[in-house]
């Protein structure tokens, strides 16, 4: 235990002649199937060279993703390496990917920060940790990280490639630093048992990425464990797409995320952690992710979800070296995304009645309910905002119309009519379509710039502006 792996950058060429003899590499036997994104959460990146070689195979291809930023690729069973390459993004580098069966693998290869600045991926050193070491307690490590641009995050995890925290957590991560100290991982905290996964994910300042994985093996205690209860599965899609710097990036639509929250009720007070499980056809269930015994949610934003296709979850619990039946199944079909045009009052519009009617249109329907909510600014007050629709936690479902003060709250106020003569802004601040209003399991969210959660829709909130905002004119 402690071996030490120095990596280094360079790609390794193939022996094709040794004492006068051809070397043919070995047949392949195997797969490798590749999503590659360009942030966490976000759209494909079609077109990058993917190179990948075996460890100890010397088996070497090269390949191109396709206009989903996937690749696949039948290869010997050996560990592999994989680097992407592409114009105008960063260097992104794979180590240790074990392929001895066929494996799949997300990777993030982001838009170049400066074209001037070198797209080699970081250089990794990992003390503490070798291939096929065992552990029982806590992990002791420690990271040194180089390259031609200074280092900004080192991300460090078991059994699932860290990034970051709204995706990914949990996770130890380092910023701005090249090495990590000497530090202590507890397996219990990510739910890890048996044959699992030490990763490193490392950025450097210009976007490129190395990501380190180490197969281990955790031998916990042993114990009885019951399921996890009420599991709950919400597919989310937003129409804007929020810069997440993680891993499991998903190949949402264009300019767009998609991602699927999933909870439940624990079962017990000793546990050690979690196991999360998926199916596309609610019959053959992979494990995606192990979780620590504080966890309750978990956000699965991989390349595979996809608008419209069914996916299903159950989650196990895991005490000690026992691992529980699984929860009940929760299923989602994501929606697509939407956006909000404005109506009326229209863009600079003047001579505007003081009561006047706001309209408003998605650009598509989506989901069986639309959610609006409407804001009103008064340019002389300054932040002053007003809700021209009912409040929330009320909002308007499947109306895209509303009159000032139709509802009469504001009868006998200072704002029973708008003011003469005086500039207003107004946008649709909160605009969310859902399949179920009582039992929702997919949301999509055009707005919500003031980050408001709705308590039918239990989704983390993330301010996301509206991309219209209308000045208008009142009559004198």
């Amino acid at each position: 235990m402690g071996e030490r792996a120095l990596l280094a950058l360079p790609f390794i060429g193939i022996l094709l002649l040794v004492a006068g003899c051809a070397i043919f590499p070995p047949e392949p036997e195997s797969q490798i199937t590749g999503y590659v994104t360009n942030s966490g959460s976000g759209e494909p990146v079609s077109g990058s060279r993917v190179f990948l070689h075996g460890l100890t195979t010397n088996f070497s291809t090269v390949t191109m993703t396709d206009s989903r930023g996937q690749f696949k690729v039948r290869v010997p069973p050996d560990r592999y390496e994989i680097q992407l390459s592409k114009p105008g993004y960063a260097g992104s580098w794979v180590i240790g990917l074990n392929a001895q069966t066929p494996t799949e693998i997300r990777i993030i290869q982001r838009e170049v920060f400066n074209p001037r600045w070198s797209t080699r991926p970081p250089r990794l050193e990992l003390r503490g940790v070798g291939d096929g070491d065992r552990f029982q307690g806590e992990i002791k490590y420690r990271v040194e990280a180089s390259g031609e641009n200074d280092i900004q995050f080192i991300y460090v995890a078991l059994g699932k490639t860290p990034g970051s925290a709204f995706l990914t957590a949990p996770r130890q991560i380092f910023q701005e630093t090249p090495t990590t100290g000497d530090q202590t991982l507890d397996p219990a905290a990510f739910g890890a048992r048996g044959q699992t996964t030490f990763e490193v994910v490392v950025y450097d300042m210009n976007g490129n990425r190395t990501h380190l994985i180490r197969e281990i093996t955790v031998v916990p205690p042993e114990g009885p464990v019951n399921p996890p209860q009420e599991l709950r599965a919400i597919a989310v899609t937003l129409g804007q797409q929020i810069g997440f710097f993680g891993i499991d990036k998903q190949a949402a639509p264009a300019r767009a995320n998609l991602y699927v929250e999933l909870s439940w009720r624990p079962s017990g007070a000793d546990l050690t952690g979690y196991r999360v499980y998926r199916s596309f056809d609610g019959e053959s269930f992979q494990p995606i992710a192990q979780l620590g015994a504080g966890q309750r949610f978990y956000t699965d934003s991989d390349a595979a979800l996809a608008v419209g296709r069914r996916v299903y979850y159950r989650v196990t619990a895991l005490r000690g070296g026992d691992e529980s039946e699984p929860s009940n199944t929760a299923s989602t079909r994501p929606l697509e995304a939407f956006d909000v045009r404005l109506i009326s009052p229209a863009d600079e519009a003047r001579n505007i009645p003081r009561t006047p009617t706001f309209r408003w249109e998605p650009t598509r329907k989506v989901g069986r309910y639309q959610i609006y909510g409407v804001v009103l600014w008064d340019t002389v007050l300054g932040d002053a905002a007003f809700w021209v629709t009912p409040e929330p936690p009320q909002f308007l479902i499947n109306r895209t119309s509303w009159r000032w003060n139709e509802d009469g709250r504001m009868t006998a106020t200072p704002w029973e009519t708008l003011q003469p003569n005086r500039i207003y802004e107004w946008e649709v601040a909160y605009a969310l379509s859902v399949d179920d209003l009582e039992n929702p399991t997919a949301v999509s969210v055009a707005a919500n710039r003031l980050g408001l959660e709705n308590e039918k829709i239990p989704i983390r909130a993330i301010g996301i502006p509206a991309t219209q905002n209308f000045s208008f004119t009142t009559r004198d």
